[in-house]
């Protein structure tokens, strides 16, 4: 039977959001987590070495999660709502996810110093499963120091931390509120691919010390909620026919952050900076450059022009002034 062929990490976010999507989406499906064995032979059919990797059942290679479900829309269950409205909010508010709200991953998993431990160990542990303890530990220890120089690069500093970890937790405290809500996921009673791109940042932070505690004690139910949106082949759901006050919040937040990070990454990009820093969150946030945060701001203004007036009315009331930055 010809099948999807999902190769990633247990602890990579995006690994665990394809994970998630293809169950969601019911459609048949194999997960390896690569060891080093497995990423020998498989990686070299990607074009960036970077997972999840995907064969299609055609045989392609994909390794970018966004680009591979929206590819793949058509097939099983839709994770896109329907509504246009809701459909560009669920695009927005999943590009954070993968983009903003990533920070707080990387940044709770090499800041402190228990959890670079836990994490490094662990990963090295799925990679390398027949190297007994010297080994994993001995190529945990290399892994935490190059994943600790490459902090600044992505923004990740003593001076943006504490910006970065207010920003995740208002945002757990709102997707909290949703799980706790008439409807289980921020468009209805069915997960959408936003939903997904949370999880998958949640995911592999649940086990991480620093924020596993602090979602257990204060966001409980958004911590129980990262199971039901790991297999929800099962569930029968329905879109909701209006927008949640707290993916409101969500659409403001993105408004107020999200959105001016992109664009000061792109004017960076656009004059040749190796770097920039906005004041975003009540403070200053600085990280190098990336090409492909300009591509994602692409892909938004590009899903942005195809919005009929009305729909581009109502969400510029919600995500507010900055919404000018999807349609320069």
């Amino acid at each position: 039977m010809s099948h999807y062929e999902i190769y990633g990490a247990l602890g990579s976010p995006y690994s665990m959001k394809v994970r998630a999507a293809l169950r969601a989406k019911r459609l048949v499906h194999t997960w390896t987590g690569m060891t080093a064995e497995d990423r020998m032979r498989v990686m070299p059919n990607a074009k960036v070495p970077v997972i999840p990797l995907i064969k299609t059942p055609d045989g392609d290679w994909i390794s970018d999660s966004t680009p591979f479900l929206l590819s793949i829309e058509g097939q099983g269950r839709d994770l896109l709502p329907p509504d246009p409205v809701a459909r560009f909010a669920c695009l927005l508010l999943e590009d954070m996810a993968d983009e903003w709200f990533m920070k707080a991953m990387f940044h709770y998993r090499w800041a402190y110093e228990a959890d670079a431990e836990w994490v490094a160990n662990w990963l090295m542990f799925d990679t390398l499963p027949n190297a007994g303890r010297e080994g994993v530990e001995t190529a945990a220890a290399d892994i935490r120091a190059r994943q600790i120089s490459r902090m600044a690069l992505v923004g990740c500093t003593p001076e943006t931390g504490p910006l970065i970890e207010a920003s995740w937790k208002r945002c757990c405290k709102l997707l909290e509120a949703v799980a706790l809500s008439d409807q289980r996921y921020l468009f209805g009673n069915r997960p959408s691919l936003a939903d997904l791109g949370f999880y998958g940042q949640i995911k592999v932070m649940s086990t991480d010390p620093t924020p596993m505690a602090w979602m257990r004690s204060d966001v409980p139910y958004l911590y129980r909620w990262i199971d039901h949106a790991d297999d929800a082949s099962g569930l029968q759901g329905d879109w909701s026919n209006e927008i949640s006050d707290p993916v409101r919040s969500l659409l403001e937040i993105a408004g107020t952050a999200y959105l001016p990070f992109l664009k000061a990454n792109l004017n960076a990009l656009e004059t040749g900076e190796k770097t920039f820093s906005l004041e975003i969150e009540g403070g200053t946030y600085q990280q190098g450059t990336f090409g492909y945060q300009a591509k994602c701001l692409k892909a938004l203004r590009s899903f942005w022009a195809e919005l009929d007036p009305q729909s581009r009315h109502q969400l510029t009331e919600w995500i507010g002034p900055n919404v000018s930055i999807l349609a320069p």
